[in-house]
This record gives C-alpha cells, sequence and structure tokens, in this order.
C-alpha cells in the first residue's frame, strides 16, 4: 500500500528538505509514502495542482504539507477538505504560541507544522536621515516611498505581507504600500537589493535576516508582530493514524523541525524545541489575520 504526499514547503530550503526526506523516508512495513513536489522550481504550483484535481473529482493527496496558502484560505478550494480530511488538531504537537493564535483553523482540518516569519530588514547606511522602520506601519509613512522592497505578489511571502497589511490597516493602505513598493520576483531579490543599498528595508522571511550584523544590516521584528507563514498539513481520513504518525514521527518530527529553524530562524511547532532567538526576544509576537478575514480577500 502506497500513500501520496503532496509536499510544497520552504522554497529557499527545498533542496536540504528534499535531502532529508531521502534520507529519512523507507518503506514502512508494508506500506510506503511517495512524495511528489510542487512550488517554485517545480513544474506545477500545490494550488494548480489542488484546483485541477478537484475539477477531476477528488484530491489526489493523501497528505499535503503546504506554505501555499491559498489553498487553506481560499473557501471555494479548502472547504473541499472538510468532507475528506480528518479534523483533529491533537494529531500534530503544537507549541502553546501557536495554538494561541489565530494560525490554527478553528475547524481543525489542517495544523501548523512550522512558521515562517516575515521581518523588516533595514540598511543603516542607506537610510541616511529617514528614522528606523519599527513597524510595517512605518513603511505607510510617504519618507518610505520607493524606498522598500518586498518579493513578490505570486508567492505566499508576497501575498501574506499583502493580507497582513490589508487586515491591520485596510485594503487602501494595502494597495498604497503595493503601489510605494519596489516588487521582485522573489525574496532573494529584495534582500539583495536592501543588501546592495539600492533600497533602504525589504521585507523578507527571518532566514535573511540571520545576516544581520552584515553590511549593515539590521533586522526589526515589526512592532505589529512578525506577518506568519506557516506550513500546513492536512491529512485525508483515508490515511490509518499508524500511517500518519509514523510519517509525523519521521518527516514532521523534531530533527527536521530542528534543522529548519536552525537554518532558517523558523519557528517549529514542536513545544519541546526552543524558539529562535529572534522569535524567543520578541515573545514569539506572531500576526495572522483571523479566518473570517480571507472571505474580503477571495
Amino acid at each position: 500500500m502506497s500513500y501520496t504526499v503532496y509536499w510544497n514547503n520552504i522554497c529557499l530550503l527545498s533542496n536540504m528538505e528534499e535531502n532529508f526526506i531521502k534520507s529519512n523516508i523507507s518503506k514502512q512495513n508494508d506500506y510506503e509514502y511517495k512524495f511528489k513536489y510542487y512550488g517554485l522550481g517545480r513544474n506545477q504550483s500545490m494550488k494548480d495542482k489542488i484546483i485541477d484535481d478537484l475539477r477531476k473529482g477528488d484530491i489526489k493527496g493523501d497528505i499535503i504539507v503546504s506554505t501555499d496558502l491559498d489553498i487553506f484560505q481560499d473557501t471555494s478550494i479548502c472547504k473541499n477538505f472538510y468532507e475528506l480530511f480528518r479534523n483533529d488538531i491533537s494529531l500534530l504537537p503544537s507549541r502553546e504560541e501557536l495554538l494561541n493564535s489565530t494560525i490554527h483553523h478553528p475547524t481543525g482540518y489542517f495544523y501548523p507544522f512550522i512558521v515562517i516569519p516575515l521581518v523588516i530588514v533595514v540598511n543603516t547606511r542607506a537610510l541616511n536621515d529617514t528614522k528606523m522602520p519599527l513597524s510595517l506601519k512605518d513603511l505607510l509613512d510617504p519618507a518610505f516611498s520607493k524606498k522598500y522592497a518586498f518579493g513578490g505578489m505570486h508567492n505566499s511571502a508576497g501575498k501574506s505581507l499583502f493580507r497582513g497589511i490589508w487586515y491591520l490597516y485596510g485594503q487602501q493602505a494595502a494597495e498604497e504600500f503595493l503601489s510605494n513598493a519596489i516588487v521582485t520576483s522573489m525574496p532573494a531579490q529584495a534582500f539583495q537589493k536592501v543588501r546592495s543599498g539600492e533600497v533602504m528595508a525589504a521585507v523578507v522571511p527571518t532566514i535573511f535576516a540571520k545576516r544581520a550584523g552584515i553590511d549593515n544590516l539590521v533586522s526589526i521584528w515589526p512592532k505589529e508582530g512578525a506577518i506568519a507563514i506557516p506550513s500546513y498539513v492536512a491529512v485525508k481520513k483515508t490515511v490509518p493514524l499508524k500511517v500518519f504518525n509514523d510519517f509525523k514521527n519521521i518527516i514532521l518530527g523534531q530533527e527536521h523541525q530542528k534543522l529548519l529553524r536552525d537554518q532558517g530562524d523558523i519557528i517549529p511547532s514542536y513545544p519541546d524545541l526552543h524558539l529562535p532567538q529572534s522569535a524567543k526576544v520578541n515573545n514569539c509576537r506572531l500576526l495572522y489575520p483571523k479566518w473570517d478575514f480571507f472571505k474580503q480577500v477571495f
């Protein structure tokens, strides 16, 4: 018996993740896991794959792990999970900071494996006389027009940032934020622009903030909280609990989460794992819209 895993996790660490999976996965007794990879650098996005599956009648993935948040936030898509997937958040251990946030879906049909925070990286040399931006709201100041970057509107980082601004400050503010930004195709390009001094600031995942202290760069955890990009897990009811528990322990377990935390300053869901230092000193203050908000977006 085989179980299909749809995987679309962290593009910046995708090679490391795939190597981890290949070196740890093996046939388990009389069953095995078959991984299919989606997202940036792959033939198809997770959203397009799920939509294609639904057109054909059913989601074919038995287990889904994805940072492509559209499939979870867009009601027209995620409603299809409700009949097919388990709604038990206890299937995956979750730290208190996540349980007390809005990140968990209220119905429990999917739950976070890890969370990627978005932070502001500032080039102090390029800042000149402009005040240090300590919040996302600060970037809305006309003084920062065309002096900050993010990437990009076709991935979860850009979409989550845009939706976070909308959630906090309204649609008009979000549209102004977008029009006043230098929008790159990927977060890595936005980081290069702030590193070179082409822009004063960039909103990027914490993996880039690890370069703080180099090239006049400082990392700012926004006052509103770091916008959260969860990687959600969903598992079909047809997957036996032993099969999922083995998958959880081998692939979603502490070893993998620790690796992601250490390599990318990513927040693990496992309560026994320490927070990355950047999250710890900021009380793991995260920003994720309430689920009703997404009805305005889609």
